[in-house]
């Protein structure tokens, strides 16, 4: 009722606020970890329930993070080299390497795909799975972010 009261005063971001409270309200009416529970509990965390596209960006820089960190332990091929880890040397090389995997992975996220760097073993699973979950995510970006302005 105070959602539908705040959106017949005009007053949208209060009603997007108390259609968030609501959800959760729902969510903890459901029987603890069922599928609608879960499922409820994912929207919740992606994006607030449609109302926070703050968190599906911090989600896609996470996301991107954490496949940056995995190309940079398992290694991705660049111009005939292994880009990656390499103990033997200096900081600054290994800093470089990881800048280039953080850029393999934005590349990947966002489907672009240059083909200047290439995954290889264990990395072509890592990049199948974050180029699938970077079209759905930014999917989900576009409509939380319409949904969040168009109200």
């Amino acid at each position: 009722n105070l959602r539908k009261t705040m959106e017949n005063k005009g007053q949208f971001e209060r009603a997007g606020e108390f259609f968030y409270r609501e959800m959760v309200v729902r969510r903890y009416l459901l029987d603890r970890y069922s599928l609608k529970w879960c499922f409820s509990y994912l929207v919740d965390v992606f994006c607030g329930y449609g109302e926070n596209p703050a968190r599906v960006v911090g989600m896609s820089i996470g996301i991107i993070m954490m496949c940056g960190l995995l190309y940079f332990f398992l290694g991705v091929g660049f111009n005939g080299a292994v880009v990656g880890i390499d103990l033997a040397n200096d900081f600054l090389v290994n800093l470089r390497n990881f800048g280039d995997c953080l850029y393999f992975s934005v590349v990947t996220f966002t489907t672009l795909g240059y083909g200047d760097i290439a995954p290889f073993g264990w990395a072509r699973v890592v990049a199948a799975v974050e180029a699938f979950a970077g079209s759905f995510i930014l999917a989900l970006f576009v409509v939380v972010f319409v949904k969040k302005m168009t109200r």
